[in-house]
């Protein structure tokens, strides 16, 4: 493949030389574009080797253009290689060149790659004058390149640790850099500089804010925003920049918000974006090594070329001789091109496999990108809403108001949240991490609280949700009672959002019977607008269903993926679609529920009767998240129950020790002793207690460690108060109030 391309230039650039001045302009500048992207990928044999093809081409040529092109890119590629001097040499030809052009060709780019060569080289009196000659020209001819003057010039001043100099150059820089309209730029130099360099430019100028112990805050907001766009760095530097913005993070949280515990962690980071960069930095100087060899192995070629030139005069003056050297090489070329047919034919066969992988990779890339771009966009929006309505709320006197805000609070709260479950399931099937648990669960009740958590939106639709299950379904069951709502929230959600002023049913009737499996056939239908027939073979798709959505009423298109895969991947069956545009969808699948022999005496615990059900339990909550200790006390103790809070496994144990606890709530992630290892310290001494995980861990990679450690439970967080009521009181009091 790079043969080839480099056949192709060759062949652009002859086409060009034998023609005008402006179509060899183009040609030439095309190889720059190649060359210089080989550099930035850290090719530079395969740049070099490009160069040097073109140069065995036209070496003789007279045309200025591509001796400025040749030098400039040779001085590029040793200076990637940091040999600074070599470097300069090369581009002091292609400026002499340029200077005797008539259209002073690269005069830009050269003068602004000598700037950065005196900026590696520390020469800095050379970098003064050359920077206050490079400014004047540019901004002479606005030429955009000056931003390019500009941010060597500040890296420049860092090193020189002038910072209120860099101050003062970047908000020019960056006052000047706003005032141009980047919609009349080409894609590349919108990107190179309006992001790239001003990227550099603030990150610079959050440095130097914190070097002069000034204006912190708006430092570590533009260290926030250059981390948020760190893809805009330059891919050789990425890492080094990474590392610095981290150190300076550290340094913010050292000098100015004083919060050790966040020193170490961006200290820590920091440590591991400087590995990479050395390690990056070595393998760098390791191409570069090659290359140098590379061009001094070419010296002696030519130097051993000379040699066998001298020989073969002498080898004429015998004819035997030079017959039997000539038969010797053209049984050497016989073999040759023996070696070169077959190791053809094997190339072609792996660039074979090579495009297919590549295509495959692109596909992944784009779904990658998709996901990323769908899922922003989406989460935003609740985040947004829920950031609104809490300034609101504050501002509001209004009771009534402010419970309606409340409850769109909430709604978008449950938005949020399932948004987050979809993207987390999404990812599991991705890399087949799900599998199916089991619970014992009432069916009937399950499905009116999912019916009770889309109240408010369906009062906003004016829609009726019914539900209607046969007389013949035994609703005591044992499954995933978790991935069994998400099937039911996805399609409930889906059909209240295409509804307005009309009706959803979930039906379930029972299909067939054995002794302890009852396969029921579920129905969930709207009256609302309906799905166009050439749509509905993308709807289960992911983000191919995302185009009958965005039409309407926006999402993710994941929720009815994550339906498929459930029922499919993991129930074993299947799901229908029937719908037509204007009157209605109706989804129908087939779901084996295991018959529960065991009653369940248990009331189901409501939201509106929670406030004394927890009356009489003495339960200690481990966390070491301060708001969280704080909301599970208030959520319990707002139950009736009498709560104790500690921060760490080690004051756990010794509140067990002395207090005798109905249950223990224990996160599963804490520093120095997390809660697995709590757990397991506990159980040496109480093996009775009830000690209930509650955490926000994926359970797909973590339940069989959680019930390994003795813990008798889990509770995932975030959690409905009648799902975690309904736990405590499924264990008994230890003693009576």
């Amino acid at each position: 493949m790079k043969v080839w391309r480099i056949i192709i230039i060759i062949f652009i650039c002859n086409v060009s030389f034998g023609q005008k001045r402006s179509v060899a302009y183009n040609s030439i500048d095309s190889v720059e574009v190649m060359v210089s992207g080989l550099i930035k990928n850290d090719s530079l044999i395969k740049a070099r080797v490009l160069l040097d093809k073109i140069f065995e081409q036209y070496k003789e040529t007279s045309d200025d253009d591509f001796w400025i092109i040749y030098n400039y890119n040779y001085g590029a590629l040793f200076n990637s290689s940091a040999k600074f001097n070599e470097a300069l040499k090369y581009l002091l030809k292609a400026q002499e060149y340029s200077n005797k052009s008539r259209q002073g060709l690269y005069k830009t780019r050269i003068s602004t790659m000598i700037l950065r060569i005196y900026r590696e080289m520390n020469m800095y009196k050379e970098l003064d004058s050359l920077y206050a000659i490079n400014i004047v020209e540019n901004k002479k001819n606005k030429n955009p390149a000056i931003f390019f003057n500009y941010n060597d010039y500040v890296i420049s001043l860092r090193n020189r640790k002038q910072y209120k100099k860099i101050i003062d150059t970047v908000h020019k820089a960056i006052s000047e850099l706003d005032k141009i309209d980047f919609r009349d730029k080409s894609q590349r130099i919108n990107k190179s500089i309006n992001k790239v360099v001003r990227n550099e430019l603030k990150l610079h100028l959050a440095m130097a804010l914190i070097e002069e112990k000034e204006d912190y805050k708006n430092s570590f907001r533009l260290l926030a925003e250059v981390e948020k766009d760190s893809m805009f760095f330059v891919k050789r530097e990425r890492d080094e920049y990474l590392k610095l913005i981290k150190q300076y993070k550290a340094r913010y949280f050292y000098e100015f918000d004083k919060n050790i515990d966040s020193v170490f962690y961006y200290q820590s980071v920091s440590d591991k974006y400087q590995e990479r960069y050395i390690k990056r930095l070595k393998e760098r100087a390791s191409n570069a090594d090659t290359f140098i060899y590379e061009i001094a192995k070419n010296k002696s070629d030519i130097e051993q070329l000379s040699i066998i030139n001298n020989k073969n005069v002498q080898l004429k003056k015998n004819y035997f001789q030079i017959s039997f050297l000539i038969s010797f090489l053209l049984f050497l070329a016989v073999i040759f091109g023996v070696y070169v047919f077959r190791s053809n034919k094997h190339k072609n066969k792996i660039n074979e496999e090579l495009k297919e992988k590549n295509i495959e990779l692109l596909a992944v890339d784009e779904e990658r990108n998709q996901f990323f771009s769908v899922m922003s966009h989406e989460l935003r929006t609740p985040i947004y809403t829920i950031q609104g309505l809490v300034e609101i709320i504050e501002d509001t006197k209004n009771k009534k108001q402010r419970k309606e805000y409340l409850k769109t609070l909430q709604f978008s709260n449950n938005h949020l949240s399932g948004l987050v479950n979809n993207a987390l399931e999404y990812s599991k099937f991705r890399l087949g991490n799900v599998r199916l648990n089991k619970d014992a669960f009432l069916l009937d009740e399950m499905l009116y609280e999912i019916s009770n958590s889309f109240s408010y939106e369906l009062r906003k639709n004016n829609t009726r949700l019914h539900i209607d299950l046969s007389k013949d379904i035994e609703t005591n069951v044992i499954g995933d009672r978790l991935k069994f709502s998400q099937i039911f929230i996805n399609l409930v959600s889906n059909a209240v959002k295409f509804t307005t002023n009309g009706n959803i049913w979930i039906k379930a009737t029972r299909i067939e019977s054995t002794e302890n499996i009852n396969k029921l056939r579920f129905v969930v239908q709207d009256d609302g607008i309906g799905i166009e027939k050439k749509m509905q073979a993308d709807i289960f798709n992911g983000f191919n269903g995302v185009h009958h959505i965005n039409a309407h009423s926006g999402g993710s298109g994941l929720g009815l993926y994550i339906v498929k895969r459930f029922i499919e991947d993991l129930y074993k069956s299947s799901i229908r679609i029937d719908s037509e545009k204007n009157k209605g969808t109706v989804f129908t699948f087939d779901i084996e529920m295991e018959r529960n022999r065991k009653e369940v005496n248990l009331s189901m615990v409501k939201d509106e009767n929670y406030k004394k059900i927890l009356l009489g339990y003495s339960i200690l909550v481990v966390d070491d998240n301060t708001i969280n200790l704080m909301i599970t006390r208030k959520v319990l103790e707002g139950a009736g129950a009498v709560c104790t809070t500690v921060d760490n496994g080690d004051e756990a144990i010794i509140q067990i020790k002395k207090n005798n606890f109905d249950i223990v709530f224990m996160d599963i992630h804490m520093p120095e002793q997390d809660g697995l290892e709590t757990t397991q310290k506990i159980r040496k001494f109480n093996p009775d207690i009830i000690i209930l995980a509650l955490t926000a861990v994926d359970l797909e990679k973590n339940i069989t460690k959680i019930r390994q450690s003795g813990m008798n439970g889990i509770i995932t967080k975030p959690y409905k108060k009648s799902d975690l009521f309904q736990k405590i009181v499924s264990f008994p009091l230890k003693k009576d109030y």
